[in-house]
């Protein structure tokens, strides 16, 4: 039984890294930020909303993910002070 779940986690971290996510952190910008058990930063800065609105995926492509456009200010990895 054990040895399914490591084979299942395996496999969600290949399908996660097969998936479009080229959103490298370069700055303070709108990106868009694709979720599905957590955010991953999907793509961007943009220069305001409603460019990154334009750059976003439709929901559920791949399956079970969804999308968002949100201004970030630091690097996700960062905790506010």
């Amino acid at each position: 039984m054990r040895w399914c779940g490591v084979l299942f986690a395996a496999s969600l971290c290949l399908v996660a890294s097969s998936v479009q996510a080229d959103g490298i952190w370069s700055g303070p910008g709108w990106y868009v930020v694709a979720t599905q058990d957590a955010a991953i930063l999907w793509s961007g800065p943009y220069e305001n909303q409603d460019e990154c609105e334009l750059q976003k995926p439709l929901d559920d492509d791949p399956p079970g993910f969804s999308y968002s456009c949100s201004y970030l200010d630091q690097a996700p990895d960062q905790e506010s002070n």
